[in-house]
């Protein structure tokens, strides 16, 4: 079946919450997520609890990071925690969380959900925990209990690795935008049958630009508040949008005071860049806002990634890195940031390298030696599409590397005078030996679409099965 707007070619600076943490020692759950609450309630900055996530810890077959935000006089929350089958909690281990007074968003030029101009009124206490000796391959459930013995409402969930398979949601570019409520509700919408063609994802990924400007924190709230959020681990990657302010700038510690993410990325970059493994898999990410300052700064986030690998030798089999400005340009194929990573790709063996920013879904051949190679031999090189039905570009002719780039996506229906209206997300489902990569979007009509279903071997001598294009009805 044909599919619209697609491009075929070819064959076959911060610190993170975690820092500060105290570090004690499948289920279907696509039913948890809808019906969803899909309209918009503005909710005071005085919240007692808010703004929580389940994010990667470094060994995540047995820890977790949560992190969250309360009061500043909630000075005595704790993570309460079990396993998702203790239904009256009899098992549950409570955890004191250790906590830093923030106002790093306070004051910052925003916008209210009803479009009028205000300053952010965001002080609060940013609560980090890292829970050890979880059971792999187990899921969990926690909630939040305040200093009176409040609890947060829902509860919400994670998994640990630890299965020989596993599977991600990917997306990117969402732009959580308080006034236009309708690009969050797109991700939730195209999350929602993504999940009903793969139940028992493990987690979400994203590869940045999820909130507007990152110096809102409404709009972080807003963002968190979401199904995906309380019912996954959560692994995000730092974007333009993320990083700056309404104006004059930005700062990367909006990303990491609205994440508890891993603290191991080098000076200046904890709990921004960040390093965790999940099954076999060693996932790395990067902050382009710094990168692309100077060939320094580029080869300082690369030589901390070299020795993470080094160092992590022998405890993981393959390797995932993600950082947020595109590989190619799906507009023509112009070559973008896989001229700066393509020797580094190959020198360290990487499998699969993620991307956003672009807002056209793009996969690759494997390459090597910037050349197109067998299944196992190479990098694939891929970028997610927008989610938010709004700010997407347009997919157009290949004019440039048309024998790297084997499929391109976006929506081809107009939001403005410049830009369309793509709505997609991409699962990926990981086994020993293969990786399969599947495009899910919501056509012109909002219904599901399954695009560029495609299987490679990461294992060399295995043959990955042809790439298929279908369409289904939800």
């Amino acid at each position: 079946m044909k599919i619209p707007a697609v491009t075929s070619v070819g064959c076959c600076c911060g610190r993170g919450r975690a820092e500060r943490a105290g570090r004690p020692t499948r289920i279907l759950r696509s039913s948890l997520l809808f019906p969803m609450l899909l309209s918009l309630v503005w909710v005071p900055a005085n919240a007692e609890v808010r703004s929580i996530t389940a994010n990667p810890a470094e060994d995540c077959s047995t820890q977790m990071n949560i992190g969250w935000h309360a009061n500043l006089d909630e000075v005595g929350c704790s993570v309460v925690y079990t396993e998702r089958g203790d239904g009256v909690w009899a098992g549950a281990t409570t955890v004191a969380g250790k906590s830093k007074r923030s106002d790093v968003f306070d004051g910052i030029d925003s916008k209210t959900p009803e479009g009028k101009d205000w300053k952010e009124e965001a002080k609060f206490l940013d609560y980090g925990v890292t829970l050890t000796g979880l059971k792999p391959d187990t899921d969990y459930m926690y909630k939040i209990e305040g200093g009176e013995g409040a609890v947060t409402k829902p509860v919400r969930y994670f998994k640990t690795a630890g299965a020989g398979e596993f599977s991600f949601l990917w997306f990117s570019d969402v732009h959580a935008y308080t006034p236009i409520p309708s690009r969050v509700k797109n991700l939730n919408s195209v999350i929602e049958e993504a999940l009903k063609i793969e139940p028992g994802v493990d987690f979400m990924f994203t590869t940045g630009d999820v909130v507007a400007w990152g110096g809102s924190y409404s709009f972080w709230k807003y963002l968190l508040d979401q199904p995906f959020a309380a019912n996954y681990m959560f692994a995000d990657v730092i974007g333009n949008h993320d990083w700056m302010k309404r104006r004059d700038g930005g700062s990367s510690e909006f990303f990491a005071v609205a994440h508890n993410n891993p603290t191991n990325g080098y000076a200046g970059q904890e709990g921004v860049c960040y390093w965790f493994i999940y099954g076999d898999v060693l996932f790395m990410t990067f902050n382009n806002e710094v990168m692309k300052t100077s060939p320094e700064t580029e080869a300082e986030a690369k030589a901390w990634a070299a020795g993470v690998i080094e160092k992590q030798k022998g405890k993981f089999k393959r390797i995932f890195i993600a950082e947020h400005y595109q590989w190619f340009d799906g507009r023509n194929g112009r070559s973008s940031w896989y001229d700066h990573w393509k020797a580094f790709c190959d020198e360290h063996h990487v499998t699969l390298a993620m991307s956003g920013n672009n807002h056209i879904y793009e996969r690759t051949h494997p390459l090597r030696g910037d050349q197109v190679v067998a299944p196992g031999l190479g990098t694939v090189y891929m970028e997610a599409p927008s989610s938010d039905g709004e700010r997407g570009v347009k997919a157009g002719p290949l004019t440039l590397n048309a024998d790297k780039l084997v499929f391109t996506y976006s929506s081809q229906e107009h939001s403005n005078q410049t830009e369309v209206k793509t709505i997609g997300c991409v699962l990926v489902n990981v086994s020993p030996q293969s990786i399969r990569t599947r495009l899910v979007y919501l056509d012109e009509k909002k219904q599901v679409q399954v695009a560029d279903d495609h299987t490679f071997a990461t294992t060399t001598g295995e043959i990955a099965p042809k790439a298929t294009s279908t369409a289904v009805t939800p």
